[in-house]
């Protein structure tokens, strides 16, 4: 074979390896009629594309599955217009065949799923597929997960929303996971993605964790709700070292008289960082609930109008050991105490606690509880700005001068003495300069300031 010859087979060999390497495209309902038929005639690297906007039912486009083929499955029109309608038949989506994250499922709305476990979708055995884009409504489980459940499996979802999910059993005490569950040693990557009006009777409405480390990270959890007597209507964490909150927002939570409106943290060696936690409710401890021996560290978050509605804590509560170390947060017009401490002994440090709508900044359930507080500004609590426990340093019992709270704005005024530099070296509180000057006169300053210097 001559020199040329060889160089030229050489090159369409060379040429041929992207277009085999980016697989085939095989389309539903053109090539194949349902979905289902769609992955079984993939192969590894295929991309099924489903067509919109369609409605898609039946045996053969519910229980899902990719058969350990890693295949992109994706929507022609987005989740607003390519609809899985399981019919309360069947679950969505089942992945337990050794699945990565390179099998992909993007743009679909799952509904009408129902499942013991895992409704809208369900990965086991470690598999641990990626959902993106999708949305995951109205689906039911009677024991976890009933939008997504992961046991012993990792997944990553993106950019996905999770509403109206519901998980109920009264007889099975582990009917938790309204939004997500995570069993068993999961380890998912849950970012950008929102959680709205989920149940679970007793936990986790938005999502929860037990001996699992999922990593969440700017996602939304508004308006989750358990039975009377669940605990977590956001998120629910327990037995979960590693875990991680970043950049979320817990807004409207609640739970009727139990804890944790926002979330519920147990025995888990976890980071909350970077947190707004709002307008939350439960009977003891609106904003978030810890208990168990533990450190977790809460950086940089804000509690604000959270309310517990049987005393307690309106903010933060700490219980049996938990030993959180508090730093750069800032509690605002909470109802009742900001912080109860009960058997447990926080640190609280370059934190704001100030305008409690009732309740103290900080409240010790005995005299057993010592919690540790330097660096804070305390000022124009309802019951007080008296501290417990007696080992508190550099405390500032002045107004913070926050740009607007009746509006929940807890940014800093240009003047504020918590500034970096201003009082201390560092910043105080969660949030840094967002207005200008508020001076001290009744014409510059909010009503909300005033109402509380006053009282």
């Amino acid at each position: 074979m001559s020199h040329a010859r060889r160089v030229f087979l050489a090159t369409l060999a060379i040429a041929a390896v992207p277009a085999l390497a980016a697989g085939v495209t095989i389309h539903v309902p053109s090539d194949q009629p349902t979905i289902q038929q769609g992955i079984d005639a993939a192969s590894e690297g295929d991309t099924v594309l489903v067509a919109s906007p369609y409605i898609y039912t039946g045996s053969l486009n519910r229980d899902l599955d990719f058969g350990g083929t890693n295949l992109i499955l994706v929507s022609e029109g987005g989740a607003g217009f390519t609809v899985i309608d399981c019919d309360n038949a069947g679950r969505g989506f089942f992945f337990h065949s050794g699945e990565d994250t390179t099998a992909v499922v993007r743009g679909f709305t799952i509904t009408n799923a129902v499942a013991d476990t895992g409704a809208g979708a369900y990965c086991t055995s470690g598999s641990s597929p990626k959902f993106d884009s999708c949305m995951f409504d109205v689906c039911t489980a009677q024991l976890r997960g009933a939008g997504l459940a992961c046991k012993a499996s990792s997944p990553v979802v993106r950019d996905c929303e999770f509403n109206m999910n519901h998980v109920e059993d009264a007889a099975r005490a582990g009917a938790y996971g309204g939004g997500v569950a995570c069993i068993q040693g999961s380890s998912p990557l849950i970012a950008d993605t929102r959680f709205v009006a989920n149940y679970a009777y007793t936990g986790g409405a938005g999502l929860r964790s037990h001996s699992s480390s999922p990593q969440v990270i700017r996602c939304e959890f508004m308006s989750n709700t358990t039975a009377d007597y669940g605990i977590g209507a956001g998120v629910s964490f327990i037995f979960s070292d590693g875990a991680a909150l970043l950049e979320c927002v817990f807004d409207e939570n609640g739970v009727p008289t139990d804890v944790g409106g926002g979330a519920h943290i147990n025995a888990s060696e976890m980071t909350i960082t970077d947190c707004d936690f709002t307008n939350n409710i439960s009977g003891a401890s609106g904003g978030m609930h810890m208990t168990g021996t533990m450190t977790p560290s809460v950086t940089g978050c804000t509690f604000i109008g959270n309310t517990g509605a049987w005393s307690a804590a309106g903010g933060l509560q700490c219980v049996f050991d938990a030993n959180a170390v508090i730093t750069n947060c800032t509690f605002v017009d909470n109802g009742t105490h900001q912080i109860w401490c009960d058997t447990a002994s926080p640190t609280v440090q370059y934190s704001i606690l100030a305008f409690s709508r009732s309740g103290l900044a900080i409240y010790c359930e005995s005299e057993a509880e010592t919690p540790s507080i330097d660096h804070c500004f305390v000022f124009g609590n309802d019951s007080g700005d008296t501290l417990c426990g007696g080992n508190f340093t550099d405390i500032e019992y002045t107004d913070p001068r926050l740009c607007d709270i009746e509006e929940g704005n807890v940014e800093l005024c240009a003047d504020s003495p918590c500034l970096p530099g201003a009082t201390w070296v560092s910043l105080v509180g969660a949030e840094g300069q967002g207005c200008g000057p508020c001076g001290s006169g009744i014409e510059e300053s909010t009503w909300g300031r005033i109402k509380a210097m006053y009282r």
